[in-house]
């Protein structure tokens, strides 16, 4: 994402806060960033409890625009991008499409009714709590000179955590979360590859399931598929019956036909976690290139992943009755068996009320697995492939969404992915310090009990904390 600097030299703190707004992701940013699993754009519910009565947004322009995002939440048609345009400023829409706004907004519709449940003001934005029966999110807004929103983002509240002040205070409370949990930190300096210090090691050595952090490998085999001279960022991919996965993302509710450029789709792969972008680009630069790059890029076992899903296979393998007996095989299968399942499974649009995604599948093998070491080195290669010109791409496409907020004062460029699956939620990010050092934080936390790991913003809370002791050093 790039920002136009020009308007404003002096910064105000409104001005720097509705910049920041908008160099983040529109995205729930957790939730949506994180997620594998067809899911609400929010992961966690909140407590039962009496439902919280609905307070008035206040009666200024971006109050009023406030209310417009609620109403659009809200609605039973679906918002149009000239509604949007007629709603956001240029500057905000030339990061974010209003395309994407409509798919944001639609998704949120799963969840209606949304009524404001609490409001706060913050200089010339808004900070909104918004409830439904399904989900709580907290929306933060701002608009312009011209009153057109400026910045927008949801997210889930704030967890009801204390901050850890020190390593030993955070390794007690990843500890004291109910998933088994595995968290580092490293300190991999400016130089571009090597293992580095670690700062925090919390069951550093456990390979445990990604969910969506396994498209880190298909963007490297992107990236040295470009190199190689086999692919372009600017060809074009086209999306069908076959190759449409399910959410999250939004190019599986594009008609078939749809053309899709390299670029656009690995951008949509890291950045909302598409998951038919993800298939799209499999199928483009072939399986076993994505496992060739397990190698490449430092996995400690390639055997694991393969053969290696795509996202359909994926939610097929795991969650349709149709492959119940390959489920319970999968984990002993050979690979040659392995393909012979995958082989095997149909085409066409995957039906999501046929998968039971209240169970997990991970304990079963099914899954994509590292351990935290491997998504250092995978992090580390993509930034040495990214130095190239066949792959300067890459560094852009991984700092679209940060996943969390962090001061970019202090913190000037963030990588990152996320995963989410029925009892899997994991997280990696390198992050480069304004003084040049760099680190790399892994969280990653399974359970057979797929609530233990809904509570996104308890669990990478600690990635909030781990980044702010950085910031102290």
């Amino acid at each position: 994402m790039t920002t136009n600097r020009t308007s404003a030299p002096l910064r105000t703190p409104a001005a720097e806060r509705s910049r920041r707004l908008r160099r983040r992701s529109v995205f729930a940013a957790l939730a949506a960033a994180v997620a594998l699993a067809v899911s609400a754009c929010a992961t966690s519910s909140p407590e039962a409890s009496a439902p919280p009565t609905a307070v008035a947004l206040p009666d200024t322009p971006v109050g009023e625009k406030a209310q417009w995002v609620l109403d659009a939440v809200n609605s039973d048609a679906e918002t149009t991008e000239a509604e949007v345009e007629a709603n956001v400023g240029a500057e905000m829409l030339e990061q974010v499409p209003a395309g994407q706004l409509v798919t944001v907004f639609a998704q949120m519709g799963d969840a209606k009714p949304w009524i404001a449940a609490e409001v706060s003001e913050e200089s010339n934005g808004l900070v909104v709590l918004l409830h439904s029966d399904a989900a709580e999110l907290q929306m933060s807004i701002s608009v312009d000179e011209q009153q057109l929103i400026n910045g927008l983002l949801f997210q889930e509240p704030p967890a009801d955590r204390t901050p850890a002040a020190s390593w030993q205070e955070l390794e007690k409370n990843v500890g004291a979360l109910d998933a088994d949990t595995s968290m580092t930190v490293t300190r991999v300096g400016a130089a571009a590859a090597g293992s580095g210090e670690r700062i925090v090691d919390i069951a550093g050595d456990a390979t445990k399931p990604l969910g969506s952090v396994f498209k880190l490998y298909i963007l490297g085999a992107v990236a040295d598929a470009v190199a190689a001279g086999t692919l372009s960022w600017d060809d074009t991919l086209i999306i069908s019956d076959d190759t449409r996965s399910l959410p999250s993302g939004e190019l599986q509710d594009l008609p078939s036909g749809t053309l899709v450029t390299v670029r656009d789709a690995a951008t949509k792969m890291i950045q909302i976690s598409d998951n038919t972008a993800t298939d799209l680009l499999i199928d483009r630069v072939g399986r076993e290139a994505v496992e060739a790059q397990l190698t490449i890029m430092g996995h400690h076992d390639p055997s694991l992943n393969t053969p290696f899903p795509k996202t359909r296979e994926f939610f097929q393998l795991g969650w349709s009755a149709d492959f119940a007996d390959a489920q319970a095989s999968w984990a002993d299968s050979s690979v040659d068996e392995r393909l012979a399942v995958l082989a095997g499974m149909p085409g066409g649009v995957l039906d999501a009320a046929s998968l039971d995604l209240s169970k997990t599948a991970w304990q079963k093998g099914i899954d994509w697995f590292a351990n935290p070491a491997d998504l250092v080195a995978a992090h580390l290669a993509l930034q040495q492939k990214a130095a190239t010109p066949a792959g300067e791409p890459v560094r852009g496409i991984l700092s679209a969404n940060p996943g969390l907020q962090f001061d970019e004062e202090v913190f000037p460029y963030v990588a990152f992915k996320g995963g989410s699956a029925p009892g899997v939620l994991a997280g990696s990010w390198l992050l480069e310090r304004a003084d040049g050092e760099r680190f790399v934080i892994t969280l990653q936390a399974s359970s057979l009990d797929p609530a233990d790991v809904t509570d996104t913003a308890l669990i990478f809370g600690n990635v909030t904390d781990a980044a702010t002791l950085l910031a102290d050093e």
